[in-house]
């Protein structure tokens, strides 16, 4: 290849077949900026800018006894890039700061056992490479991994993040995805409590409050419609009858959709409506459907089908009653989005009803460090979760907190239970719970110091019975309601009208006591503050929300989705840890 040389806005541009030169003359830059170049490039010379190499000089991975250490790229920043990196890149960039926070180096050798390219294949990208790229991507807010991807190719600083030179082609979308299937919910758990841990020795995590809250995470999917459940019931009745209980026999297809409508129809009412012809009808578009390309949802519907025909397999004949009870087993099958096979439709406090998951951060008050994170499908319910972050918390630290803020989610008996056998003084915001038919709750009557339990009035509860099977025991008023003046307050209409009335009450009293306890730590003075706090930390949920992305699912299934509400608590505690560092 000849030299070949060419002259763009006064700078000379030379290219042989073994190099590229590039000549800018002095005189076309200004006194100030040329001096500053000279000095750049004399730190250069100097080795005194060595923070520009810093994403790009990884360690090489150990080798064990038992298993060499994988071949990984080597990565390198060429002048080039060193220049741009110097001239573009303050010195006060928030990247500078994220990537001096913590020894990135440990990701790899955690990371190095789920690669096997040691003898064969080709090198892979440093695990910590790729992991800051998702770093990136949470960090920034951007929505996908291409769009990521995208703005690596042309922001400096991103690459210089990386450890990326200006001239090195940036990772695919494929190898993003298999970076995450290969490590797994549980080793970007392991790197996150990693960090928990540098977090805590550096003293950001206080081990005296905490407080718990889950929020609504909406899934790329579509909502499945209680229409399309009953077209799937009804064709997943009738693959069970063909080839599951040996022919369709004397059921007819209309009976067929009519059962899937009678289940169904309790869960949506609005099904009440639909005619089971309009199922028959809608049959023949689903079996295209599913011939065309059989959608992950329907193989496992088909998998819960096999598994019915095979518990039944020894029954003689097949009833309207058996089918009936086929097809209550196969609705927990049934999908609840398409697009997403793990979303579930449920209920949110701020969103109505919403298709996804929740998630929930158990975080330290000192610092708002994310100590613990519980994903779940959107239709499993909150108050249960608490006790497995708290123990999560606790596999960490060998300790809970010693104090925990609760909104009135969680002012649930197995959350006091749970917190009291641990030891913690938990403040939930008190629920206000109506009595049955507008009279008083059972929350209107307490529990004297004596353990007596007195009624709104004053008078004392006589317990009448119990304890029965479900844990509870039977009070009854010891003196005549007729003359109290709460009387239409605390009976029923219906009770009123009795020859001697009296009202009774049936209550767990181990779990009534815990219930009084807890109403009682929320309106004390420590109570009240505790949960003044506690709503003060809710700007850190919108904060995650709002510029990480930590009510959205950027995946089409619950183990990524999982992956990502763990990278939001990772950048959200890398952040703390660079602020305080």
């Amino acid at each position: 290849m000849e030299t070949m040389s060419c002259e763009i806005g006064g700078t000379t541009l030379t290219l042989t077949d073994r190099e590229m030169s590039i000549i800018i003359p002095r005189s076309h830059l200004s006194k100030m900026h040329w001096g500053r170049l000279v000095r750049i490039v004399l730190q250069i010379v100097g080795s005194g800018l060595v923070w520009v190499l810093g994403p790009s000089t990884i360690a090489a991975l150990p080798s064990t006894a038992d298993k060499p250490a994988p071949r990984l790229r080597q990565m390198s920043i060429d002048a080039l890039s060193y220049l741009l990196f110097v001239l573009l890149i303050p010195p006060n960039h928030r990247l500078r700061k994220l990537y001096q926070a913590i020894d990135w180096d440990k990701i790899d050798e955690m990371c190095a056992h789920v690669y096997e390219n040691q003898k064969q294949g080709a090198p892979a990208y440093p695990p910590q490479v790729l992991f800051r790229v998702l770093v990136l991507m949470f960090y920034s807010g951007t929505p996908f991994e291409s769009e990521t991807l995208h703005q690596l190719k042309t922001d400096v600083a991103w690459r210089w993040f990386v450890g990326l030179s200006i001239l090195c082609p940036v990772p695919n979308a494929g190898t993003l995805s298999y970076f995450r299937k290969r490590l797994g919910v549980e080793l970007f758990e392991a790197i996150l409590v990693k960090l928990i841990e540098w977090c805590n020795e550096a003293g950001l995590v206080g081990h005296l409050e905490s407080y718990y809250d889950m929020t609504g995470v909406e899934a790329s999917a579509t909502q499945v419609t209680p229409y399309q459940r009953a077209v799937i019931l009804a064709k997943a009745i009738s693959v069970y009858l063909d080839k599951e209980a040996g022919g369709v026999g004397v059921i007819s297809q209309a009976q067929m959709a009519a059962i899937a409508l009678e289940v169904l129809q309790e869960q949506h009412p609005s099904l009440k409506k639909v005619k089971s012809g309009q199922i028959v009808a809608s049959q023949d578009k689903l079996a295209q459907k599913i011939e065309q390309s059989e959608p992950n949802w329907w193989q496992r519907v088909s998998q819960k089908v096999q598994e019915l025909g095979q518990q039944l397999s020894g029954v003689p004949q097949t009833t309207v009653e058996q089918v009936r009870e086929v097809a209550q087993q196969l609705v927990p099958s049934l999908p609840q989005a398409f697009g997403n096979p793990d979303a579930a439709v449920g209920h949110t406090r701020t969103d109505g009803t919403l298709c996804g998951y929740r998630s929930g951060f158990l975080v330290d008050a000192k610092c708002r460090i994310i100590t613990a994170v519980i994903f779940v499908a959107l239709n499993v319910a909150e108050a249960p979760t608490l006790l497995n972050a708290l123990d999560k918390h606790y596999e960490i630290f060998q300790c809970y907190p010693k104090r925990l803020g609760l909104d009135s989610a969680f002012d649930r008996d197995e959350v006091h239970q749970g917190t009291e056998q641990r030891h913690i003084e938990s403040v939930a915001t008190a629920r206000s719970r109506p009595g049955p038919k507008g009279v008083f709750h059972a929350d209107a009557f307490i529990w004297n110091e004596q353990g007596q339990l007195i009624c709104p009035s004053g008078a004392v509860m006589e317990q009448v019975g119990g304890p029965y099977k479900d844990s509870t025991d039977r009070y009854r008023s010891s003196v005549k309601c007729a003359q109290c003046l709460l009387f239409e307050q605390c009976l029923t209409a219906k009770q009123q009208l009795k020859e001697n009335p009296h009202r009774e009450l049936k209550t767990n009293t181990a779990a009534h006591k815990r219930a009084q306890q807890n109403r009682a730590r929320s309106r004390s003075d420590e109570g009240w503050g505790l949960r003044l706090r506690r709503f003060a930390a809710e700007g850190l949920f919108g904060h995650l929300n709002r510029y990480h992305n930590g009510d959205k699912a950027p995946y089409r299934n619950g183990q990524m989705d999982h992956i990502a509400q763990l990278m939001v608590a990772f950048t959200s505690n890398l952040e703390q840890l660079a602020a305080h560092a």
